[in-house]
């Protein structure tokens, strides 16, 4: 029987299947390939649809019904009030009771959080756990159309360090993964340490190396030495830092002036980089707040963008054409982000320099986790004999130039950027 290995990731997960002792990357989702965008889009009538097609679900769905009228609704629930006429009162919130669909992202972020509880979902409490297994179920579904077999055995890719702190985060988000594995299916869940399955499926050499995993929501890191056949790890090292931040610092710095963030109250404003929170604000209310602004002096150019924005669902859209510049900028030094949809006008010249200044707060972090890495594995930089990189983020220049400086003497090698560690995960 093959095994399977999974990276579950924040942003993007991938999947491979070892046979023969190699290891072989699967096009998980049907439209984007073997990278496919960790999503999960659930329909008034209980339909599941998970990455890619989750998300152009999601965009056809919302774009097509109009602004959101949100309506007060009583829950089951009896909380404490400031009221001493009315200790105990019923819960209520105001909701979108004509959603077509709840779409669900960076579910692997509330992993460890000891407030997350159940959510309502069309009249059916569904757990975190249940929200993950839908999309590992859909995952493990695709393998057997993929492979023909029915995966029960799956080595699960976890971070160094989940996001939040504590031994009690570590141990509730590792219960939690494996539940919602065992609700999709899987019999024999394992996890794996993220990097230290990229260094198997780069096969590091002889001598010390540092793998560096640095994807869409996190960095790991892992200090690592070949002993034969076998890899020890000597020390690991994570922390909340990826590249979906920067191209969020992106949007805020060329593309939320452009919609009017300036004159705009903060949760409006902050919502522009959070493609998902903009299509939210789509509401009568808050349009009708938009053309008010306008017609007491506000910028209308800039308040008629921002209104299209959130009518024709075009976060997402802003979202990815940033995304791509920001990877543009790795081989050049300045570009011109172009977005052109009916008020919506950027062209916004974006220049490398400006974009290490806006991430140089991230490389110092970077910097000073490498530095407790080392220390924790007791080797000095001009011990290690190479860098492996993989994710994404690690393609940035000021990214392998801090790597440059800090390990003159290594070599400096690439795993594959999105599918090293889902490799490595099936070769554990």
């Amino acid at each position: 029987m093959s095994r399977f290995g999974l990276d579950f990731g924040t942003s993007n997960s991938a999947l491979a299947v070892r046979r023969n002792g190699h290891a072989e990357l699967l096009p998980v989702d049907p439209v984007a390939g073997s990278v496919m965008p960790t999503m999960l889009y659930v329909r008034r009538d209980g339909s599941v649809l998970v990455g890619q097609p989750a998300v152009d679900a999601y965009l056809r769905d919302n774009a097509a019904r109009g602004p959101i009228r949100r309506r007060f609704k009583l829950l089951d629930v009896y909380v404490p009030s400031t009221d001493p006429q009315q200790p105990i009162v019923r819960a209520h919130i105001l909701t979108d009771l004509e959603a077509p669909g709840r779409l669900f992202q960076s579910l692997k972020t509330f992993l460890g959080d000891p407030l997350v509880g159940a959510t309502n979902v069309f009249g059916e409490a569904k757990g975190l756990e249940e929200l993950i297994a839908a999309i590992l179920a859909q995952v493990r579904a695709r393998a057997y159309e993929l492979t023909g077999e029915h995966p029960e055995d799956i080595t699960i890719g976890r971070p160094v360090r989940f996001v939040g702190s504590g031994d009690a985060i570590e141990t509730r988000a590792v219960e939690r993964l494996r539940a919602a594995a065992e609700l999709a299916g899987f019999r024999d869940v394992r996890f794996g340490l993220e990097p230290v399955a990229a260094a198997y499926a780069a096969e590091v050499t002889a001598g010390n190396a540092l793998i560096f995993d640095f994807g869409g929501g996190t960095l790991d890191l892992c200090v690592a030495r070949r002993e034969g056949d076998a890899i020890r790890v000597l020390s690991t090292a994570g922390v909340d830092v990826g590249g979906d931040r920067f191209t969020e610092l992106l949007i805020d710095e060329h593309v939320a002036p452009r919609l009017g963030a300036a004159q705009l109250p903060a949760f409006i404003g902050n919502a522009i980089h959070d493609w998902h929170a903009l299509s939210a604000l789509n509401e009568k209310d808050i349009l009708d707040a938009l053309d008010d602004l306008a017609r007491a002096g506000g910028p209308r150019r800039e308040l008629a963008a921002l209104r299209s924005a959130i009518e024709l669902q075009l976060g997402y859209e802003i979202f990815r054409v940033t995304d791509d510049t920001k990877i543009r900028l790795s081989d050049v030094a300045a570009t011109i982000l172009t977005y052109h949809h009916a008020a919506v006008d950027v062209d916004a010249r974006v220049s490398r320099f400006r974009f290490e200044q806006l991430i140089g707060p991230s490389l110092r972090r970077i910097d000073a986790l490498i530095a407790q890495a080392l220390a924790e594995a007791g080797i000095a930089p001009e011990d290690l004999a190479e860098v492996v990189t993989t994710g994404g983020s690690s393609k940035i220049p000021s990214v392998r130039s801090l790597l440059r400086r800090r390990f003159s003497n290594a070599r400096l090698r690439d795993a594959d950027p999105f599918g090293a560690v889902a490799a490595g995960l099936a070769l554990l």
